[in-house]
């Protein structure tokens, strides 16, 4: 089954991954990503630019709205993914658990559907 985890970051969690000091936690990363992808859980990952680079898109009278930055105000934003294809989401918890970033933001498991729904 495959499941996405989506990364939530902050200020202080963009500063520990991408900010001086940051080499401990990004080699912790590419191990646990290394690990994944020599198991073939990994299906794939991609980090997010900043929130100030998104552009949210409404349709109001048949028309759309476009807006800078994500969907709501709030202290969080989503700020990248993996996709891993696993037994069970117990095994995606794990995983979710071990990324670096858990310990500053939290990262939500979401199994995903098939084309045809019938996970729901």
């Amino acid at each position: 089954m495959r499941y996405m985890l989506l990364l939530y970051d902050n200020d202080d969690t963009r500063d520990a991954f991408f900010g001086p000091g940051s080499e401990p936690l990004g080699e912790e990363m590419d191990a646990l990503l290394k690990e994944l992808r020599d198991s073939g859980e990994l299906v794939a990952t991609d980090p997010l630019a900043d929130p100030a680079q998104t552009r949210t898109v409404r349709v109001s009278g048949g028309a759309p709205v476009v807006t800078d930055g994500p969907l709501a105000e709030a202290k969080e934003h989503f700020g990248g993914y993996l996709i891993v294809d696993c037994e069970s989401i117990e095994r995606a918890v794990e995983i979710a658990a071990r990324w670096p970033s858990a310990r500053f933001a939290p990262l939500e498991v979401r199994p995903i559907m098939d084309v045809g729904g019938l996970e729901m």
